[in-house]
């Protein structure tokens, strides 16, 4: 009977250590930071003049010619001070990174955790420009400088992957969480153009559609906030053209509720109807999200057809 109880007890210790042994497993990827050697050639720095950064882990077998790229997230920043302040941390230099970033999730190389992705070609892009990788401007007082970069960033770390076999992609998904996501609306159809023809290319935005709704003061306070973004950064620039023309504000360009028009790739949206953030800073019901976002269901096998 004791032999049958601790049998049972072992049993259950096994069931429930399991998940976390194969997180666990998963954890131990660890990949190391590559800095853009010839960024500061095209003038792409991050905030505090550091050279922009990437991790890459390669693809293997029938994933060898395949990629994915994901946007690093962490917010913006909208004015001088703030700006400052993240250029002292990872979210603004690569001097406070780590230089080994565990690749877990969607950049998983495990099969039975990431089966579509585990052997495609893996890209973090390290984020440190405080504007959705869409700025192009310096801030220079004589005493502090600024480099508002994030455009020339994500076009010198396409660059660089280029020649690593990203020319030669057959199948490619430009990814990104939260502000990164909020990237791949602006960098979408910019992506499709490095890459042949015959690619197949996609987008998806995990948690990056940012809506233009009045907060439960009833102000436009995430309006305020990209305006401010958009001015300090020199983000009006590298908006869609199209978007920018059709509307009387340009700035509304960085939302993806009014960009996602314009942009002809494939493109999937991931936003939970209880996104903590926008709950806070919105006051809009179930109803007007999903009626502001166009609704497609992500199915990784679509790349099979």
């Amino acid at each position: 009977m004791n032999a049958a109880v601790e049998i049972v007890f072992i049993l259950v210790l096994l069931l429930s250590f399991a998940p976390w042994l194969i997180c666990a497993k998963d954890r131990r990827l660890e990949v190391k930071m590559t800095l853009v050697q010839n960024a500061s050639a095209h003038g792409a720095f991050c905030l505090d003049g550091s050279l922009p950064a990437y991790h890459l882990h390669r693809g293997f077998g029938a994933g060898a010619r395949n990629w994915l790229l994901q946007f690093e997230g962490g917010g913006w920043c909208n004015d001088i001070p703030s700006c400052l302040e993240r250029a002292q941390t990872r979210r603004g230099s690569t001097r406070y990174m780590t230089k080994y970033e565990i690749f877990s999730g969607i950049l998983s190389n495990n099969a039975s955790l990431n089966p579509d992705f585990y052997n495609w070609n893996r890209v973090k892009i390290r984020y440190c420009d405080g504007a959705s990788f869409a700025g192009n401007a310096k801030f220079d007082n004589g005493t502090s400088s600024l480099y508002f970069r994030g455009q020339k960033i994500w076009e010198a770390i396409i660059l660089d992957l280029l020649p690593k076999g990203l020319a030669n992609a057959r199948k490619a998904l430009l990814s990104g969480c939260s502000a990164g996501g909020l990237a791949t609306f602006l960098h979408c159809d910019e992506f499709t153009k490095y890459l042949p023809n015959n690619a197949s290319v996609k987008c998806l935005s995990d948690a990056g559609f940012f809506l233009d709704e009045r907060d439960i003061s009833l102000n436009h306070t995430m309006r305020s906030l990209y305006k401010e973004i958009v001015e300090l950064q020199g983000v009006e620039q590298n908006l869609d053209k199209n978007c920018t023309k059709s509307l009387y504000i340009p700035e509304l360009c960085f939302f993806p509720q009014y960009a996602l028009r314009y942009i002809t790739t494939p493109f999937f949206i991931l936003n939970s109807a209880y996104d903590v953030f926008q709950e806070i800073t919105h006051s809009f019901t179930i109803y007007q999200m999903c009626r502001s976002i166009r609704v497609i269901h992500y199915s990784t096998s679509s790349y099979r057809s």
